[in-house]
């Protein structure tokens, strides 16, 4: 292996770090301007991995087209897998539970029979599993006679094969509930824990970009959740975003952020919900 594989890459000059910095955004939406110490780690472990010391001669390889395509689908991967948890916010999956109760009640309940769960930008599908187990305690509490479908999407194709394997080491699970983790996982020989395929099945993990349209899950969602998400895009697509959103809603169905992810957002289809713990809306129901 190469003698600087053992050393410190210089960082990216500024000139260096807008120029990836706009290629990044032009073809994903994400923005790293506040995210510099993410795009230098990023580029930094996709370099090594392949023997390149130079930032300017990646570029030219990864802006290549089409040679750069492969290329650059890895580097992508390299900067977008984002660390995450089961049950990560406890506000704000309390509000769905909440949510879940209420539209689950007999009086309450839609037309069909179907629940419909998306979870933007999963990761590595902690935070999917999470709210197919909410979704699966809510319909055993309630009885209601349903199914329930959630459709995981993210950027990154490595975390996704990660997310469909549902296999966890034991710290991802420290802070779980015994009944839960025992309801929903079964410990395997080599210590780690896997999903059981009753929840797996619940589940659809596809690639895709929010901000390509045609990509997004066509059918309509009782909730929408996406979280730690938003910060990575410049306020002006916001807008763009969450109006989508807000039309691939249910009537009644629920949208939940990440606090503080948006500031001014207004629809005329949308409702803040009364919890300031949670940034979440409700989708007027029609008359």
């Amino acid at each position: 292996m190469a003698s600087w594989a053992y050393e410190p890459l210089a960082p990216l000059s500024d000139k260096q770090y807008e120029q990836w910095q706009a290629l990044l955004e032009q073809r994903t939406g994400i923005c790293f301007m506040q995210h510099r110490s993410i795009l230098q780690a990023g580029l930094v472990l996709r370099m090594r991995e392949i023997g390149i010391s130079d930032y300017d001669e990646y570029f030219q390889q990864v802006s290549a087209v089409p040679q750069g395509a492969i290329e650059w689908s890895l580097l992508v991967d390299r900067i977008s897998v984002k660390e995450t948890s089961f049950f990560r916010d406890a506000d704000a999956f309390n509000a769905v539970k909440q949510f879940l109760l209420n539209r689950l009640d007999a009086q309450q309940r839609p037309q069909d029979d179907t629940l419909e769960i998306w979870s933007v930008g999963c990761s590595t599908g902690e935070e999917a599993y999470s709210l197919a187990m909410v979704a699966s305690d809510m319909v055993d509490y309630t009885q209601a006679k349903i199914f329930i479908g959630v459709t995981a999407t993210d950027i990154s194709s490595t975390a996704l094969s990660y997310a469909r394997r549902g296999a966890y080491a034991p710290r991802k699970l420290e802070r779980m509930p015994a009944e839960t983790k025992i309801k929903y996982f079964s410990e395997q020989e080599d210590k780690h824990f896997q999903v059981v395929p009753s929840l797996k099945q619940k589940l659809c993990f596809t690639q895709g970009n929010i901000l390509e349209l045609e990509q997004a899950p066509a059918i309509k969602m009782d909730i929408i959740y996406c979280q730690n998400v938003l910060i990575y895009f410049q306020r002006w697509r916001h807008k763009q975003i969450l109006d989508m959103f807000a039309e691939r809603l249910k009537p009644g169905g629920l949208l939940v952020m990440g606090a503080g992810e948006v500031t001014q957002w207004n629809h005329p289809k949308m409702k803040r919900l009364a919890d300031e713990r949670v940034l979440a809306y409700l989708h007027a129901h029609e008359q």
